[in-house]
């Protein structure tokens, strides 16, 4: 391997004497050199030339001294070691140099056998350090790899999963047909849980895996998610058993990496326990936790016991293989166990009438009051694949006129998936669809929908870019977004929350969860609706530009508050005003208050006429104040809205 080698000197005959003395391994090939005379000059070259593996540079020359060079040197080649050959030896010099990155230090003149033991020292160097950046390049490209073909698998796995789903909740299901789906859906979970499994070891071996600590009752949470598999173990007639003497209180801890590690882990046991039971024990230590998960299983042997954390081991039993189909789970386990600071230890017997396993798991775990961590722990989240009852979903919203159902923009790239999605949501909803972020965003610009649906990765616009567009614009910053992406890594999750997202669901997912989270989102936006009509229609509230709390509606309140008394103040000018088209207005005060912007326009002129009346003014006064143009038509406005005349209210 030919090793090139950048000689900056501004003496000539130095770059004779090189060519001379190594002659040889120039025309062998063993070495390649490149000559320049300043500083400057060989920052030229080494732009040019990356592949340069090593720099000799004297420190005094002219332009751009050598101390200078080693400083820029990181900038243009992070890789090749600079050696100092100088005449100035002092202790000065050397430390200076040394301080500024020198890997090497000689003294002219040039001992060329002590030249020669530090060019191949440099050569041994930078080839660790390029070897080091290509084992990364390649596990950044695997880990590129791993989460596109996650993102691919997910999708058609949301178009298995949902379907089957929806099928096993319709009360009319045909007996023959329950048990055939319910296998499809297990099955299609577990191929979801491998996909999953093998994402996570992915992630921990690039070191891409934070620690995410939250406050809450970790004895209660493993409690939950114990109880999850009570149903799996009645199927196998196997007692489950969860005991603990922790005591009780707020505890940091890391919620997803347990789940994670629980799951595994009872999942096996209720995988090779046939006959007996499982115990779950979750006592305290001096240092944190002690989480033992017992059952009397198949059990390991001896010679498999210091091999069953191993990433892919199966050993050679014939139960195992059946059971445990990738050998990955107990890997995980031991992985997580060491991110979280703590250890995995495993022991089993095979003995006629006492086999069984046991692992203990030592984790860190502190008492905590603060309410700073991350956010406070909700119940486990991980999915057990329990019997599906029929009529579980039917999450729809009270019947409406059609021009009031919600409008929802589904954003997707996968065209079945989308076509999918539209077709039940359309049950439902007044469905429009978008193929990529750019196409939602124009959609949800003339549209105004009440939720958008998006996927995250996806061509032109992605699911972060259309988010920020949306939050961005004030005719579309009200919108509520659920993010719907394949994607599994926490940092895209926590991204498009920090952007604005209301919600986030990972592919496949439940189409009655997906229902019941749109259920959520409009009931939300439903109340806010009625709260800021309450503002209006309530004589004794607080005035609405002082109450609410929308900042487009401040905004239009306070365009309305300064021309009270126009009576040709037009829905065209606040238009124009705010920027917006008329369409786009009368959507966003539609979804905003129910209401259209005349009516908005006039609810407001009647509240503000109650404080005025309540100041002391006439009902006649009152109505050319609040842009009325006679003070019959104000009466009778007046009237109908608070079933009283002005002068009433005014006496009253």
């Amino acid at each position: 391997m030919k090793t090139k080698i950048l000689l900056v000197d501004d003496e000539a005959d130095l770059e004779i004497l090189f060519r001379q003395r190594f002659r040889q391994a120039i025309h062998a090939g063993t070495y390649e050199f490149v000559f320049a005379h300043d500083g400057q000059q060989a920052l030229q070259v080494l732009e040019e030339q990356p592949d340069i593996d090593l720099v000799l540079t004297d420190i005094n020359m002219p332009g751009m001294d050598g101390l200078t060079l080693l400083e820029q040197l990181p900038q243009v080649n992070a890789v090749a070691p600079a050696v100092v050959l100088t005449a100035y030896s002092d202790m000065t010099n050397i430390r200076s140099a040394m301080n500024r990155g020198a890997f090497d230090f000689l003294t002219k003149p040039i001992h060329f056998d002590d030249l020669q033991t530090t060019i191949e020292k440099g050569r041994r160097h930078v080839q660790q350090l390029r070897e080091s950046q290509q084992a990364k390049a390649a596990d950044a490209m695997k880990t590129r790899f791993f989460t596109n073909i996650i993102h691919e698998l997910r999708v058609p796995l949301s178009l298995i999963i949902s379907p089957v789903d929806k099928l096993l909740e319709t009360e009319e299901l045909p007996d023959h047909l329950q048990q055939p789906l319910v296998t499809v859906r297990r099955n299609t979970r577990q191929v979801l849980q491998m996909i999953n499994q093998l994402l996570a070891i992915n992630q921990l071996e690039s070191d891409q895996m934070e620690v995410v600590e939250q406050v809450g009752d970790l004895p209660g949470f493993v409690g939950q998610l114990v109880d999850l598999f009570r149903p799996s173990t009645d199927l196998k007639d196997l007692t489950l058993r969860y005991e603990t003497d922790f005591p009780t209180g707020s505890y940091c801890f890391d919620a997803g990496k347990w789940e994670t590690i629980l799951f595994n882990l009872l999942t096996n046991a209720i995988r090779f326990t046939s006959v007996g039971g499982i115990t779950v024990s979750l006592h305290q230590t001096p240092t944190g936790a002690r989480l033992t998960v017992r059952d009397t299983g198949i059990g390991i042997s001896a010679h498999k016991l210091p091999h069953v954390f191993d990433q892919y081991y199966q050993g050679d039993n014939q139960r195992i293989r059946s059971n445990d189909t990738t050998g990955i789970s107990l890997a995980l386990v031991r992985e997580l166990a060491l991110r979280l600071g703590g250890s995995v230890q495993v022991e089993s017997q095979i003995e006629e009438g006492a086999s069984g396993t046991v692992f203990v798991l030592e984790l860190p775990v502190q008492r905590t009051t603060s309410e700073t961590i991350s956010q406070s722990v909700e119940g486990p989240s991980v999915l057990v694949d329990l019997p599906a009852r029929a009529g579980e979903s039917g999450a729809k919203l009270p019947s409406e006129s059609a021009e009031s159902v919600p409008l929802i923009l589904v954003v997707e790239d996968n065209p079945e998936l989308r076509d999918f999605m539209v077709t039940e949501l359309a049950i439902t909803y007044r469905v429009r669809s978008a193929a990529n972020g750019y196409e939602g965003w124009v959609i949800a610009k003339e549209e105004l929908p009440s939720i958008v649906i998006t996927d995250l990765m996806m061509p032109r616009l992605d699911g972060h870019g259309l988010i920020e567009r949306l939050k961005a614009d004030p005719a579309t910053d009200h919108i509520a977004i659920m993010l719907l992406s394949a994607s599994a890594e926490e940092t895209h999750r926590l991204r498009g929350l920090s952007l604005g997202a209301n919600d986030y669901l990972n592919k496949p997912f439940h189409l009655g969860e997906l229902r019941l989270r749109l259920r959520n989102l409009l009931s939300h936006q439903q109340r806010l609706r009625e709260h800021y009509r309450q503002q209006l229609a309530q004589p004794d509230s607080a005035s609405p530009l002082q109450s609410v709390g929308d900042e487009f509606l401040r905004k239009l309140y306070t365009l309305i508050e300064q021309h009270l008394d126009d009576s040709t103040l037009s829905v065209e000018w606040l238009a124009e005003e705010l920027a917006m088209s008329r369409k786009a207005l009368y959507l966003k005060v539609q979804n905003l208050t129910h209401l259209s912007p005349v009516e908005l326009i006039r609810q407001y002129r009647l509240r503000k006429a109650i404080d005025l009346l309540r100041l002391g003014h006439s009902a006649a006064e009152t109505a050319y104040m609040v842009g009325f143009e006679s003070p019959s038509y104000f009466t009778k406005v007046f009237r109908e809205f608070y079933h009283q005349t002005p002068t009433s209210y005014r006496k009253g």
